[in-house]
């Protein structure tokens, strides 16, 4: 469908989802009563065209809409998007596209949604929430990208698209915005012309705000979400003639504040408490110390394309380097009457240091060289190379404070490397003025390593038992983690505990193993002082000193103040050496025909497929042949098939448009992961059934991922816009989507730990649940207006969205134990919830103020957007609360 339609550049620009008259990039409409739909162009399949002349499924926001409505990072995106899920995990952002995504956040994983900056592949979104400024737009392509963005685009990608330097323009601006949660906000940015041929942009961001959660505790600890973010941006764009164009970026991110904890709403289930009934589930009761977060992400790119007459080469490069590091202590409990009571007693509570550490350090390297012939040719087509690489290091460790038998784990992976590259082509034939074929492959080889190490700590620390009388009693807990701890982290210098090389892991191997890991103890720890001389029997000469961590026990220290025994617990079944790989190599296609029935009629069919990389599993050892191993699994395949139109139209004197798709999907080889004991591990890998009861206590555990599901999902999707009289402009969209597990394998119910619960930690059917993440039925709508007056423009935005019922992990609240009488905590399902947004403007005749007011949430619903829920778990993280402000804006 190639109609010309009317170029207007203003403050906004009309999307599908949030439209403003008079906002557009657009050419010159034919409508007779003079009002337009407004175009919106896109580089979805890296050419500029009209969102409407794309023969697939897309949205995309311009940066002044997103900050009209108040929206902050890429996860408020969900709200404005149906079919899109973006959450945030403790730091993890992750992506899911009807119903396909992946929370396999570590090392080992690979998002199936992929995340660009610019056009540059983002392997670990870490931070990439704060370069949501000097922004012009962010692309959503709907389905398997695998032929034109390559590997891990199963479910679709993300661009994030900003603003060039522009030739011949001298402009800037300086912008202030104040909100609740003492939000404070500035950004800057301008742009300088050098000569006639090169141009310099230079854009700064600085956002902080108190945080979103609250301590109701005697304590008044600072609590998550509160934030203190910087970004800096510049580039330099050098056009010496119309062949020639270089583009040299750099672009900088500091997150600091306190993160994301979630709320643990295991203290209130277990109490009988509904989440629904606690009135804010950010109200919570805060211990230990503040959590800490520091993220710097940063990058360099640099653009070459030259214009050879008979096509365009284009070569493009970037480097990007993160560090993403977070210590918390996650809260007791969320506020509901009686919660005090249930923390008795509440001193040791409050001053329970437990705490956990997230590292990933991620450095990575894309070429990618590619031809595309010239615009308006019968036969139009892009060829092209790419390469990736990435260096990561991972580290995750925990200190478990007061508790008996576990007092830590660490996942210590200093040396995770990724290599791909891939070849492609892209053609589309003009069979006739009105129809086209395209055509696409892509060849991709995807390799992978990793050696590290993985460990569970746990020590058996005796006392008396004034229950029985038994001066053997176990087991007591000791003091860990304490003000002043801080884990070795990358600056362990022992991977292989078996330094005597025997075979086998003594208890003092396991002690200096342990004590290597940490860099300093805190200043009331106790642990380094028990297990300072070694593993202490009972009966020993010189038996630790004892504090009594838990007044809630049958357990006391000795009338000497000491221990009766000091012990690791399973020292040679708790330490594993990882190295681990993988290679393997895939096809991607697609095949799509476009047909316009008239000039505002597009039909359009799309077969396309995608490919997100297989992997390998935790290294552990297998006793039937002595040596280690960490089994594979292979690459996720998806194959979408749509069937769409596009078309505009009158209705009376109004000008509407109205665009719809149907789709199938066929998703095999999905995988999962199970949390397995090294002997579950075993016997699964070897193909018999995986016995809860050999699970030794205290001994280490290893994610297990496999290829077991095959999924289908279907659906329809509509979008359309009118343009009424007095420049009012409704958009809306609507998804009807049906997302089903069909045939899987048993999945070990990770929700219960092997060595806890071992008749519960046992495979359950899956077969004929949703999978996470995809509401039935979803909505959203935008009403806007533009109103010229002789003294400037006024315009606003109402924003309206539904999101059906939905689960979040692929057991569907279901209890396999008590199914006429499910227990609260397996509950994963986010009911339904309506959200409004509105956003105000003003903009002075001579177009160099403007003023600007917004609500995000107006109605405060805040909703679940992620669940973990374990043994002693069920933590969830939520949409943001009702944020409101105001900003001024100045162009100079």
């Amino acid at each position: 469908m190639n109609k010309s339609k009317n170029k207007n550049w203003m403050w906004l620009t009309s999307l599908p989802l949030l439209a403003l008259p008079g906002a557009a990039s657009s050419q010159a409409d034919t409508s007779t009563n003079g009002r337009v739909l407004e175009e919106v162009i896109v580089t979805v399949e890296r050419r500029q065209q009209s969102l409407q002349d794309f023969e697939g499924t897309a949205v995309a926001f311009s940066g002044d809409q997103l900050k009209i409505l108040g929206i902050q990072s890429l996860t408020d995106l969900s709200e404005q998007t149906p079919g899109v899920e973006i959450s945030n995990k403790q730091g993890n952002v992750e992506v899911w596209i009807r119903g396909i995504g992946s929370s396999n956040n570590t090392e080992l994983g690979d998002p199936a949604a992929a995340t660009h900056l610019d056009g540059v592949y983002i392997p670990r979104p870490a931070g990439i929430g704060s370069v949501f400024f000097d922004i012009e737009r962010v692309e959503v392509n709907v389905g398997p990208q695998g032929t034109l963005r390559g590997r891990n685009a199963t479910a679709g990608s993300v661009n994030i698209v900003s603003w060039e330097p522009g030739l011949g323009v001298l402009d800037g601006t300086v912008e202030f915005e104040a909100g609740n949660y003492d939000q404070r906000m500035a950004t800057g940015m301008i742009n300088v012309p050098i000569g006639d041929t090169a141009a310099v942009r230079l854009a700064a961001y600085s956002l902080d705000h108190d945080s979103y959660y609250n301590d109701v505790g005697p304590l008044e600890l600072g609590t998550a979400e509160a934030a203190d973010n910087q970004g800096y941006r510049a580039q330099f764009l050098w056009q010496p003639n119309d062949n020639l164009r270089v583009l040299l970026a750099a672009d900088y991110v500091s997150e600091e504040g306190t993160g994301y904890t979630g709320t643990n709403f295991a203290n209130s289930l277990g109490n009988g408490i509904d989440p629904d009934d606690i009135e804010d589930p950010r109200d919570v009761v805060a211990r230990g110390f503040e959590p800490v977060q520091d993220t710097e992400h940063w990058g360099v790119r640099l653009k070459v394309n030259y214009d050879l007459g008979f096509g365009e080469i284009e070569y493009l490069t970037s480097y990007r380097d993160l560090v993403y590091d977070y210590s918390a202590a996650t809260p007791l409990a969320p506020d509901y009457p009686g919660v005090f009571s249930t923390l008795e007693p509440l001193n040791e509570s409050l001053d329970n240091w437990s705490r956990f550490q997230f590292i990933t350090d991620s450095e990575s390297t894309i070429h990618e060289l590619r031809f595309k012939s010239p615009d308006g040719e019968r036969l139009y087509y892009t060829v092209g190379a790419f390469y990736f690489k990435e260096d990561q290091k991972a580290f995750l460790a925990s200190a478990g404070d007061r508790g008996g038998f576990f007092q830590g784990a660490e996942f210590n992976q200093p040396d995770t490397d990724a290599e791909s590259y891939s070849v492609y082509g892209d053609f589309t034939y003009e069979l006739t003025p009105r129809s086209r074929l395209t055509s696409g492959l892509r060849f991709t080889h995807d390799e992978k390593s990793r050696v590290g190490v993985n460990a569970r700590y746990a020590f058996a620390l005796g006392g008396f038992d004034t229950n029985t009388g038994n001066p053997f009693g176990c087991c007591m807990g000791a003091r860990v983690g304490t003000e002043g701890f801080e884990f070795a982290g990358f600056d362990r210098t022992v991977y292989d505990p078996d330094v005597d090389g025997s075979g086998e892991v003594s208890s003092q191997e396991f002690i200096d193993f342990y004590l290597d890991g940490i860099s300093r103890f805190g200043e009331r720890d106790t642990l380094d002082d028990i297990i300072a001389n070694g593993a202490l029997e009972g009966g020993a000469a010189n038996p630790a000193a004892c504090t009594d961590t838990d007044s809630t026990d049958s357990l006391i220290c000795l009338e000497d103040g000491t221990h009766s025994f000091a012990v690791p617990i399973s020292p040679d079944n708790s330490i594993t050496q990882q190295d681990g790989s993988m290679s393997e190599s895939f096809v991607d296609w697609r095949v799509r025909y476009g047909y316009d029935l008239s000039d505002d009629i597009l039909l359009y069919g799309l077969v396309a497929t995608g490919h997100k990389s297989g992997g390998f599993n935790d290294t552990f050892k297998d006793p039937e042949v002595g040596t280690n191993i960490s089994p594979t699994y292979d690459t996720e395949k998806v194959t979408m098939y749509e069937l769409g139109w596009k078309t505009e139209f009158d209705i009376g004197s109004v000008p509407a448009r109205l665009n719809g798709s149907a789709f199938y999907y066929d998703y095999t080889d999905q995988v999962f992961t199970s949390i397995l004991s090294v002997e579950q591990a075993i016997e699964f890998n070897s193909g018999q059934a995986a016995d809860p009861a050999d699970a030794t206590p205290g001994a280490l555990v290893v994610s297990f991922s496999f290829n077991a599901a095959d999924s289908e999902i279907y659906g329809m999707q509509w979008d359309g816009q009118f343009q009424f009289p007095y420049n009012i402009n409704l958009n809306w969209t609507a998804l009807w989507l049906e997302a089903e597990i069909k045939d899987a394998e048993d999945i070990q119910d990770f929700r219960f730990q092997a060595d806890v619960s071992p008749d519960e930690a046992v495979f359950r059917p899956i077969s004929g649940n949703r999978l996470p993440h995809t509401p039935r039925y979803q909505f959203n709508a935008a009403l806007s207006q533009f109103i010229a007056t002789d003294w400037g423009s006024f315009d606003y935005v109402l924003s309206m969205g539904w999101r059906d019922d939905q689960f979040l992990t692929i057991f569907n609240s279901k209890d396999f134990m008590f199914p006429d009488d499910p227990r609260m905590r397996l509950d994963d399902r986010v009911e339904a919830y309506w959200t409004f947004d509105a956003g105000v403007g003003f903009t002075t005749k001579n177009e160099k103020l403007r003023l600007e007011a917004f609500v995000n949430n107006i109605e405060d619903e805040v909703a679940t957007a992620a669940v973990i829920i374990t043994q002693f778990d069920n933590t969830r993280f939520f949409t943001r609360p009702r944020t409101y402000g105001a900003r001024l804006k100045y162009f100079f």
